[in-house]
This record gives structure tokens, C-alpha cells and sequence, in this order.
């Protein structure tokens, strides 16, 4: 059975659809996890981070309020040591001398309303001096009731003190009674003590302050409630002092030795116990402590390992409550986008089987068409070649009709040097028979006026002959070898002028150069000459209407900022529609059809310019105002 089931697994993976479903929605299956995991911790951390912040905020300040308490009781116990009637109290020890001093603690304890009692006891514990404070009233204690306190925990430490050292106990309660015998408050104490001497030098007793401690934890309470109610107070045995609730307090004083947070946390206990300063998240919740000595480096306490600790507590269920909710958010997230992966996976696995399917039907198609690409690449060559052999047949055409003008022009000087010749010779025949007859005067200077004559005619014949030889000659090899070299353009465009010169004896249009003098260019002069002659040659052609006389004006100038030249052809024929213009290069295309047009020649005109010179040519023209042919090309 388990393995039929797993053939069939098997199969059903092998399947196009299956396979592309499970390689698409795999990948992001897997990353939606590690997604999810980043995003909880983050959100988690965000979450806690200002929670964590609070509690480290409220240890800061809750360590501020102890010193700054602790610090004004320290102050009040140095200022009344210091006082002259303690001092005079001492040393004369009369009821003048107490009254007086009682007096001032009187003054001093209305004045700041924070101490239950503030007492100066002689080297016997015996109390001289005692004011009280109850109920909203400060009395000084009459003699009678005055007590011995020798055997008190405080006055024993403090006794064994030095001059300038003083003495802090542990926290205590203050019963306060009802006249049936029943509590009717609890004041929580401190009590801040220094030894008094006498001016040899002599004990003579302790200066002792009961502080009421109530505004003190108040403050810590305020303190706690402002930043979320989690800051906690503690002795070096782990009793609370100010708890997490008003009933975990004081168990040391009322006898519940279990309400210690090394009974009820040890674990934690133990690890808070280990720094004097930190934080950690243990089961128990989040922790922020601080170990506080109430003493200043001159205090000694009621036992060396006597210390108050401060500390903020984040509960666990409330860790617990925060991380669910982060998760179930994250699981929502998680479940959102899963399904929306598998359903683009789906899609995509569809589509990729529908692509599949069509590579398929692509690749058959694509045999079928392989034959039919071989037959069009056939076709394409042809017309290419075809093509060639047209752009080479109308260079032909253009040297043929070159070579004509030639031709015609050679005519003339030919002709007028022949005749030149056959009038001397006859001249010459002339001559010879008079000299047989006898020689006159006037025939030698008619003979010699002859010979002058038809020698300046066929001299100046012979010059002409050779002046169109060697332009024809310059251009038939410049556009045979098409090889760049420097030329004056100046040159290149009279001899192209001069070439055309029998096409202009039979038209009524003109040239007209507007080109300066030793300009050297360094480009390919046959090619550039071919350019000039045809557009000339097509403004000669098309440009004008008949019986009007038109110019045709050959320019060029300098960019020296771009570093190239200008060569403009214009005339001031009929000019071209916006239709003819955009096609104007384009291969067979002519206004001349049945006239002789080819329309080729334009387009050699452009191949010329942008394939050979790497020039650009352009062409503006508007109906009614002529055409501009403008070839930039660099100056080289």
C-alpha cells in the first residue's frame, strides 16, 4: 500500500502542472518563513523596546529620588551637628542650655515637617533633648518623659563611630495606637545618626533623626505609577520595603518572612544579586536593577551587607500577552501571504504549462518556417545584390554623363585648333610660292601676322584641352578610389562646375559659387564632388518650371564650434510639398516616372554623404520658396 502510494506521488509529481506548482511555491513558501521570523522579531522589538526603555526610565529615576531624599537627610543631620547651642548644650549641660537647643530642633523639625523625632542622647543613651512630632503636632518632650535608649541598636553602632562618620539604619515601622491598644498606623522610618563630641575631643552621646520615609516611598510610588506601576523597592534580604501590591510590604516588621522576593523569585533573586547594576529577561519576567548603598563613603550601616535594592519588574504574563499578540499577527500575515503565493503560484504553473504546450506548437511551426527563412534570406541577397549593382549603375551613369560633357567640351578647342592649323599650312604654301616669285615686304609681314594669329589659337585651344583634361582626370580617379586625402574645396567645386558647363549652354539657369578661397578640407574628395554634381544636377533638373531662369547657389562656411563645414546647395525653384520632402531620399522614389527618372539619385547622394563622409545631409524646402541642401561634415 505505502508503496502503491508512493509511485502514485511519484506520477502525479511528474506531471508538468504538479512539477512547475511545487518548484514555484517551494522558494516562496521558505521565504515567507524567514520573512515571518524577521517580522516577529522586529515587531516584538518594537513592541518591547519602549516598554523595556520605561522600566530602565523609571529605575534612573527612582535611583534619583532615593539620592536626592537621602542626600537633604544627610544634610539636615550635618547642619544641626554643627549648631552652637549643641555645642553649648555639651559643654555646660544646664535646663537653660536644653531649653534653648530644644527650641531650635522645634524650630527645625515645623520647619521640615519630614522627621518624627529628632533627639540628642548623652554617652549614657539617657535622652537630654527630644522633640516629637504626632498627629500634626510638634511638642518638645518635657524632662519627665525622657527615656534611655542605651541598649538600642542605633545608639550602640553609632557610638562606635568616628568623628564625621554617621550612621543610617534599616527601614522600621512606627506603631501609632489608638487609646483602646489597637494600631491605628504604621510610619515607615529611617533613622540618620551621628556621634557629638565635646571640644577635647570626648563622646558625648549621638544626634539622632527618626525621618519619616512615607514621602520618600510616595515619591518612589509616583515615580512607579508615571512609568506603568512596576518599580520595587527591597533590603539586602529581599523584604519589601515598596512592592509590586501594598500587602507584600514590611513582612520583616509584621513577621511574614515569606514576603521576600528571594522566596518567591529565587532564581531570579540569585541573578539579581550578582551585578550591582543590569537588566535580564528571565521566566519571571522582565528585570531592571540597581543596588543602592543609602550611605555616602563616610556612612556605616547596622551590618555591612546592608543595602537597599531598586529594581522594575515587567511580569512574565504580560511578556507572554505581548508576544502572542505579535504572533498572532504575524501568523495573519504569514497566512495571507501564503495563500496568495499559492494562488500565484497556481496561476504561474497554469501558464507555464500553457507555455510549454505553445514552445511546442513553436517549435513546430518554427521547422516549418525554417525552409521559407532560407528562401526570404535567398530573395534578400538577391534584391541586395540587385541593389549594389543599381547604386554602381547610376555612379556609372553620372561618369558617363561626365565623360560626355568632356567630350563636347574637348569639341570646340579641337576644332578651332584644327582649323588654326589648316590656315597656317595653307599660309605656309602661300609663302613658299611668293618666295619662289620673289619675296615682298608686305607678304612677310602678312605671313608672319598669320602665323602669330593661328599659333595664339591653337595655344590657347591646347591650354583649354588640358585644363579639362586634368579636372576630368582629378574626379575620374577621385571617385574611383574613393581615398581620403586634403583638397581645397574651392578646386573640387570649379572643376565640377566646369564639367557641368555643357548642361548649362543648354539650360537657362545659372550657378553661382559663394564659396572662399583655400579652404583645406581632409575628407574624401570623390564622393564629396559626386554629392555637389548631383545636387546640382537634380536642382538643374527638377527645381524650376519651365521657360523660368533660375540660380542655383553653391555656399560653405566655417563652424568653427563645432569644428565642421557647411556646404549648402539652394535654388530658387518651385520647392517641395511636406509629402515629397519626407520621402525624398528614400530608394525609387522620383517626380519624373516615365521621364527618365530612376530615383536613385537622391538616395546615392545620402548613402555618399552619411556611409563614406560620415556627413550629415539635410533638406528644407517649403512650396513656392525653393530648396536647401545643406552637407555638414568635419573639418578633419
Amino acid at each position: 500500500m505505502i508503496q502503491s502510494r508512493a509511485a502514485s506521488w511519484r506520477k502525479w509529481l511528474a506531471k508538468p502542472l504538479p512539477r512547475n506548482l511545487l518548484v514555484l511555491f517551494l522558494p516562496w513558501s521558505v521565504l515567507i518563513i524567514v520573512l515571518s521570523v524577521l517580522l516577529y522579531d522586529r515587531m516584538l522589538s518594537d513592541r518591547l523596546e519602549p516598554l523595556l526603555d520605561a522600566q530602565t526610565d523609571s529605575l534612573n529615576e527612582g535611583v534619583a529620588v532615593l539620592e536626592r531624599h537621602l542626600s537633604s537627610l544627610r544634610g539636615d543631620l550635618q547642619f544641626l551637628s554643627q549648631q552652637p547651642l549643641l555645642k553649648r548644650a555639651i559643654k555646660r549641660a544646664s535646663p537653660d542650655s536644653y531649653a534653648a537647643l530644644s527650641e531650635l530642633l522645634l524650630e527645625f523639625s515645623e520647619s521640615r515637617g519630614t522627621y518624627q523625632r529628632i533627639r540628642w542622647l548623652d554617652e549614657t543613651g539617657m535622652e537630654r533633648v527630644r522633640v516629637d512630632a504626632a498627629s500634626g503636632e510638634t511638642r518638645a518632650v518635657e524632662a519627665a518623659d525622657l527615656q534611655n535608649d542605651s541598649a538600642a541598636y542605633y545608639f550602640v553602632e553609632t557610638m562606635h563611630l568616628y568623628r564625621g562618620e554617621a550612621y543610617l539604619s534599616r527601614f522600621d515601622l512606627d506603631r501609632q495606637y489608638r487609646p483602646d491598644g489597637s494600631i491605628r498606623e504604621l510610619i515607615p522610618i529611617l533613622r540618620a545618626s551621628v556621634p557629638v563630641f565635646s571640644e577635647r575631643g570626648e563622646r558625648r552621646g549621638i544626634l539622632i533623626l527618626d525621618y519619616r520615609a512615607e514621602r520618600l516611598l510616595g515619591r518612589l510610588q509616583e515615580t512607579s505609577v508615571a512609568y506603568g506601576g512596576s518599580l520595587q523597592l527591597l533590603d539586602h534580604e529581599g523584604y519589601w520595603m515598596l512592592g509590586e501590591s501594598p500587602e507584600h510590604a514590611w513582612g520583616f516588621m509584621l513577621g511574614k518572612p515569606e514576603l521576600t522576593l528571594a522566596s518567591q523569585q529565587p532564581l531570579s533573586w540569585r541573578r539579581l544579586l550578582e551585578d550591582q547594576r543590569g537588566s535580564f529577561i528571565d521566566m519571571a519576567g522582565f528585570w531592571a536593577y540597581s543596588h543602592f548603598r543609602p550611605g555616602d563613603k563616610g556612612a556605616a550601616t547596622a551590618n555591612e551587607a546592608d543595602h537597599w535594592l531598586l529594581l522594575s519588574h515587567l511580569p512574565a504574563d504580560h511578556l507572554r500577552a505581548l508576544r502572542w499578540e505579535v504572533l498572532w499577527r504575524v501568523l495573519l500575515f504569514f497566512g495571507v501571504l501564503q495563500g496568495l503565493g499559492l494562488l500565484i503560484s497556481v496561476r504561474r504553473a497554469v501558464d507555464e504549462a500553457e507555455r510549454l504546450r505553445a514552445e511546442h506548437e513553436l517549435y513546430v511551426s518554427s521547422q516549418a518556417l525554417a525552409f521559407s527563412n532560407e528562401q526570404l534570406q535567398g530573395t534578400v541577397d538577391q534584391l541586395q545584390r540587385t541593389r549594389r549593382a543599381l547604386l554602381q549603375a547610376e555612379k556609372l551613369s553620372s561618369l558617363g554623363t561626365m565623360v560626355a560633357g568632356v567630350a563636347h567640351e574637348l569639341n570646340t578647342p579641337i576644332g578651332a585648333a584644327s582649323v588654326a592649323a589648316s590656315t597656317l599650312e595653307k599660309s605656309s604654301q602661300a609663302f613658299q610660292a611668293e618666295m619662289r616669285d620673289g619675296l615682298k615686304r608686305a607678304t612677310l609681314e602678312r605671313f608672319v601676322q598669320r602665323t602669330d594669329d593661328g599659333l595664339s589659337i591653337i595655344s590657347t585651344s591646347l591650354e583649354r584641352m588640358a585644363q579639362l583634361t586634368r579636372a576630368f582626370k582629378q574626379l575620374a580617379t577621385d571617385r574611383a578610389s574613393t581615398e581620403r586625402r586634403r583638397f581645397d574645396l574651392r578646386e573640387l567645386v570649379d572643376e565640377v562646375i566646369l564639367l557641368l558647363q555643357p548642361k548649362l549652354r543648354q539650360s537657362p539657369h545659372r550657378i553661382e559659387l559663394d564659396l572662399p578661397q583655400n579652404v583645406m578640407l581632409d575628407s574624401y574628395p570623390g564622393p564629396l564632388g559626386q554629392i555637389v554634381q548631383n545636387l546640382v544636377d537634380n536642382a538643374l533638373i527638377h527645381a524650376f518650371d519651365p521657360g523660368v531662369k533660375g540660380v542655383v547657389t553653391v555656399s560653405g562656411k566655417a563652424d568653427q564650434a563645432n569644428g565642421q563645414y557647411l556646404i549648402e546647395v539652394r535654388d530658387d525653384g518651385r520647392g517641395m510639398s511636406e509629402d515629397v520632402l519626407s520621402k525624398i531620399f528614400d530608394p525609387f522614389f522620383t517626380t519624373r516616372r516615365g521621364q527618365g527618372g530612376t530615383g536613385l539619385g537622391l538616395h546615392i547622394t545620402h548613402q555618399l554623404a552619411v556611409d563614406i563622409l560620415g556627413a550629415q545631409l539635410d533638406v528644407r524646402s517649403s512650396p513656392g520658396e525653393g530648396s536647401c541642401f545643406s552637407i555638414r561634415l568635419d573639418i578633419g
